[in-house]
């Protein structure tokens, strides 16, 4: 697998997050036990933390900069 760029990683989660955001609606307005929504908050949470907050350079600071 070809590693992307950053600038495409980024746009790529951006999709993603936005995607999951109408599935996430969709969900709520179509009143679904709660579970679901909190589930895809938290996958929503998690992929924020990872690509765009960098918490791997937070919780192990030797990694060095940017990938």
């Amino acid at each position: 697998m070809t590693k992307l760029s950053p600038l495409k990683r980024g746009f790529v989660i951006f999709v993603i997050l936005g995607v999951l955001t109408a599935v996430e609606y969709y969900l709520g307005v179509n009143e679904v036990p709660s579970i679901l929504l909190w589930t895809i908050a938290i996958i929503k949470m998690l992929l924020v933390l990872q690509f765009f907050m960098h918490i791997n350079r937070v919780i192990n600071p030797n990694k060095g900069g940017h990938e």
